[in-house]
């Protein structure tokens, strides 16, 4: 059984890939169009049959990461409620383990999560410039 159009969408996003058809780009002044997901797609695509349940594993995996959160949005506000103390490092423990199982999809597709992803803390996209000195 082949992966289906929603196993697809989940696996681009939390790869770090677009979810379009064809993006846009510009050659000489003039928009042009670029293969965005060439990576991907083809991964995608011919994902062994025997490899589907591990994807889907990795799948669900990230999808529950990425649940709690959005479900832990509410416990940045207070580090105690009552004597219920809020683990203030959760996030930087969910985020790890987002980008082990990220890693793990990595692997099992063959193709390095996008290099381009606008999140803070992957690829070059986001709040992760980095800063080279220049010497003469």
């Amino acid at each position: 059984m082949a992966l289906t159009d929603q196993e697809k969408v989940d696996g681009r996003r939390h790869m770090g890939y677009l979810n379009v058809q064809e993006a846009s780009s510009f050659f000489l002044g003039v928009p042009s169009a670029v293969q965005t997901q060439f990576l991907i797609e083809p991964a995608l695509n011919r994902i062994l049959a025997s490899a589907e349940p591990m994807f889907r594993k990795y799948i669900e995996a990230l999808n529950g990461i990425e649940c709690q959160i959005l479900e832990d949005q509410s416990n940045l506000a207070a580090t105690k409620i009552g004597n219920i103390e809020v683990n203030t490092e959760e996030f930087k423990m969910l985020m790890n383990q987002y980008k082990f199982w990220q890693g793990q999809l990595a692997n099992l597709l063959g193709i390095p999560p996008n290099p381009f992803d606008q999140r803070p803390g992957f690829g070059q996209g986001g709040a992760n410039g980095i800063n080279v000195p220049v010497q003469n």
